[in-house]
């Protein structure tokens, strides 16, 4: 008897790990109630929810601005392409802007909720986004002595609303600060010696020996709270962020409470091919690659799907889809109800074309 339980065990192990054939007692159970599960994609909806495709890339960066109420996707496209959606607290897109290397407007790089172009910035923040023209520009000619350029910028910095510090310029000698000063921008040249620098992946100015901070709209990322991960576009996690945080300063975020009122749960996992690695692989599959069931669930309210995924092959590994739902801060959480699915899954191999930035808007 002990050994007829032995033998099947080792089947069941060599089929779970050496196949593609699936084993799962659940899986098998099931079955027929999962097949009915919709493709992740653009249009589901539950009872009380309704869930719409906002982007078709992985890792967008996802902003929350609450003087204003909105949010902010940043997507980059490709190299040189920018895709800014704006989305209101009820979750209707409201503002896109599809920047290429042939547009007209010479798109630089994105500080806050402003797109910095070379002639004009997007304020993104505004109820109808226009680019805006610089008014005044100074110091393109890298004319001004160290001192002059320290009394023209103290003079904008007490005038302006909005001061804003640019790395990537359209000199490779310079960066620029931007002031917004009565609803006009103000374009102004670093001289040869820059007091702008970066210090990770933040951009600094110092003068005099002491930092001058930027002017700005107040600006919060979203978390995934059962995952520990932000919706910054490298997806931050607490452990990784909490090295060096330990004054909040690295990722202020990280001292907020975030709600906690939506979870996704992965109930199967239904293998499909696999792929080896190694020289020396006799064949033993290394990962596996298929699809994933999935319930999603929130305040109660319960919708499945299913998508790609993919699993590592040992024992405790469980499926990977790169699926994040990202939520406010509680201190916001009355502003919103809106929650966005981040699908990023993180390889082209068996990929569907679902990856992106899933809004969740109520119905």
């Amino acid at each position: 008897m002990w050994l007829l339980l032995l033998t099947l065990f080792i089947v069941i192990i060599v089929l779970d790990k050496l196949t593609t054939i699936n084993v799962s007692p659940g899986l098998f159970i099931h079955y027929n109630q999962y097949k009915k599960y919709p493709e992740l994609q653009n249009g589901l909806s539950s009872d009380k929810h309704l869930l719409y495709r906002a982007t078709q890339t992985s890792n967008a960066e996802i902003l929350y601005f609450p003087k204003k109420n909105f949010f902010l996707i940043n997507n980059f496209k490709q190299l040189g392409y920018y895709n800014p959606i704006k989305i209101d607290a009820k979750g209707n897109k409201i503002f896109e802007l599809n920047v290429d290397e042939y547009s007209q407007f010479k798109f630089l790089e994105t500080i806050n909720c402003f797109a910095i172009g070379a002639d004009a910035i997007y304020d993104i923040s505004a109820d109808h986004p226009t680019p805006l023209p610089y008014d005044k520009v100074l110091n393109k000619d890298d004319s001004m002595q160290s001192n002059q350029w320290d009394e023209i910028f103290e003079e904008n910095y007490q005038l302006a609303d909005i001061v804003l510090y640019g790395w990537h310029t359209d000199q490779n000698s310079a960066q620029c600060v931007y002031f917004q000063i009565a609803g006009k921008w103000t374009k102004l040249y670093t001289a040869t010696y820059s007091p702008i620098y970066a210090e990770g992946s933040e951009i600094k100015c110092k003068i005099n020996d002491k930092i001058v901070p930027h002017k700005w709209h107040e600006v919060h990322f979203l978390k995934d709270v059962y995952k520990s991960i932000y919706s910054n576009s490298l997806r931050f996690k607490d452990s990784y962020i909490s090295i060096y945080n330990s004054d909040f300063t690295f990722f202020p975020d990280q001292s907020l409470k975030y709600k906690d009122s939506g979870k996704i749960k992965t109930e199967a996992f239904a293998k499909e091919i696999f792929t080896t690695e190694g020289y020396f692989n006799p064949g033993i599959p290394s990962n596996f690659y298929g699809t994933a069931y999935y319930k999603l669930n929130l305040h109660d309210d319960i919708l499945h799907f299913k998508t790609v995924a993919y699993q590592r092959n040992g024992f405790g590994q469980s499926p990977q889809t790169d699926l994040h739902l990202f939520q406010l801060p509680e201190i916001f959480a009355q502003k919103s109800a809106v929650c966005f699915l981040a699908y990023d899954y993180s390889t082209n191999y068996h990929e569907n074309g679902k990856k992106g930035i899933y809004v969740i808007k109520s119905k």
